[in-house]
């Protein structure tokens, strides 16, 4: 099977990467969303199958132990996610390129595994205190989920190094546009 491109975005919860990732999407017909697995619940204006896979933590496990994901990470404690390498399959069937909108370190394991067909972007806040103000403002946990997304936060900046391109998310509008022209460039290179 042909492997197409696959374009990695990255970043701490309230990075902006889901919104970046979306507009990507709009952008070039020919990219894909890889929809990943998690074990969390759902959020209201969310849906089976085209923001997550919603899965039991016992399906997850099950499989992990079966080898069916080409990446996955307890995120955070009992809340797993990953990336099933039959979903990536799937979209290389149709000779379509892949958007991932991935934790840090699963963006960190995809581009090991796919290093020489892979741009990974990752989506950096200007500080704690603006994502911190984001998360509030997207009202979707309480304040202790905020805190320990937050805590996490400060961890995965350190990641940023491993990643081909580090985008400051100060301006959307900006960041956007910056994003588009890096995968603009990479879908075109040969």
């Amino acid at each position: 099977m042909k492997r197409g491109k696959m374009i990695i975005l990255s970043g701490p919860s309230g990075s902006g990467k889901t919104t970046i990732s979306h507009y990507i999407l709009s952008k070039f017909p020919e990219l894909k969303f890889s929809v990943s697995c998690t074990t969390r619940t759902i959020r209201p204006h969310e849906k089976h199958g085209k923001d997550y896979y919603f899965i039991s933590k016992d399906r997850f496990i099950s499989n992990i132990k079966k080898d069916q994901f080409a990446e996955w990470e307890e995120v955070y404690p009992q809340l797993f996610y990953g990336t099933l390498k039959s979903e990536i399959f799937k979209i290389w069937k149709t000779n379509e390129h892949i958007l991932f909108d991935v934790d840090v370190k699963g963006g960190v394991h995809l581009k090991r595994k796919y290093p020489k067909n892979s741009l990974s972007i990752f989506i950096m806040a200007h500080s704690i205190k603006i994502l911190k103000k984001r998360l509030i403002t997207r009202n979707s946990e309480e304040l202790s989920k905020i805190k320990i997304r937050l805590n996490k936060a400060e961890r995965e900046f350190h990641y940023a190094k491993l990643f081909d391109i580090v985008l400051l998310n100060v301006n959307l509008i900006q960041t956007k546009k910056k994003a588009k022209k890096l995968v603009s460039n990479f879908l075109r290179k040969n």
